[in-house]
C-alpha cells in the first residue's frame, strides 16, 4: 500500500484551507480585488513595454473564485499579443497557449472533464503560440510563497506547460489572502518569478534577468 508523503499531507490541507477561504469571499469582494489585481497587472505591463511589446502575454480564463484578472485593454489597444492556454489532453495533463480574446466569444468553447469542472478555454483551431513568442506567462494557484513556489490545484498541468517555456517571465497572480508564508516543494515543482496580487508586486531574482535581458537566463532553482 502506498501511503501518502508528509510533503504531500500537508500540500493537501494548505491546498483545503485557500479554497476555503477563497470560497468564503463576496461577490463584491471577488470584483473589487479582481480589479485590483487587473491594475495592477497593467501597470506592470506598462512598466515592461519593452519587454512585452510585440510579443505574447499567455494568460487563463478563471473559474471559480480564481481572481478575475483582466490583461485585454477596450478595443485591443494593448502593445502585446494576448493568448490564454487550453488544455489539449486531460489524460496527459498536456496545455498549450493559444492566440485568442476574452471579448471574442465565439473562439472559446467550454471544456467539461466531467469532475464538475467547467473551463472555458480557446477552441482547438486557434493558432498555437510558440516558446520564441511568450514574453511571459500569467499562472493562477491556490497558493504562493514569497519565495515563489507555487501550489496548484495537484494535477500538474502548469508544472508541464511552464516546462515547455523556460525564457519566458512566470507571473503568479493571486490575491493577498492567497500568499503562504512557506510552502511544500517537490522535485517536479515549477516557482514563478513575480506574483501580482491586489496588493503588491512581489519579486524573484530570476525577475532581474527578464528585465535585463528580455528573457529567463538563471531559472529559480529550490
Amino acid at each position: 500500500m502506498n501511503f501518502p508523503s508528509q510533503s504531500a499531507g500537508r500540500k493537501r490541507q494548505i491546498r483545503d484551507d485557500c479554497l476555503k477561504r477563497l470560497s468564503s469571499l463576496s461577490f463584491h469582494d471577488l470584483i473589487g480585488k479582481s480589479g485590483s489585481l487587473s491594475e495592477r497587472f497593467f501597470e506592470f505591463a506598462r512598466m515592461h513595454d519593452a519587454q512585452i511589446r510585440g510579443a505574447f502575454v499567455v494568460s487563463f480564463c478563471p473559474f471559480g473564485n480564481e481572481p478575475q484578472i483582466n490583461i485585454e485593454k477596450e478595443g485591443a489597444g494593448e502593445s502585446y499579443s494576448v493568448a490564454y492556454v487550453r488544455v489539449d489532453d486531460w489524460a496527459s495533463r498536456e496545455m498549450s497557449g493559444r492566440a485568442s480574446r476574452r471579448d471574442t466569444p465565439d473562439l472559446w468553447e467550454e471544456f467539461n472533464p466531467g469532475n464538475e469542472v467547467r473551463i472555458y478555454q480557446p477552441v482547438s483551431s486557434r493558432p498555437l503560440v510558440h516558446a520564441e513568442e511568450i514574453a511571459a506567462i500569467l499562472v493562477p494557484a491556490v497558493a504562493f510563497s514569497r519565495e515563489g513556489a507555487r501550489l496548484g490545484r495537484g494535477a500538474g498541468f502548469y508544472d508541464r506547460f511552464l516546462r515547455k517555456y523556460p525564457a519566458a517571465l512566470r507571473v503568479g497572480v493571486a490575491f493577498s489572502e492567497q500568499l503562504a508564508p512557506s510552502l511544500p516543494e517537490e522535485e517536479w515543482d515549477e516557482r514563478v518569478d513575480v506574483i501580482l496580487t491586489d496588493q503588491e508586486i512581489i519579486t524573484m531574482n530570476s525577475y532581474g534577468d527578464w528585465t535585463n535581458h528580455g528573457k529567463i537566463i538563471h531559472r529559480n532553482h529550490k
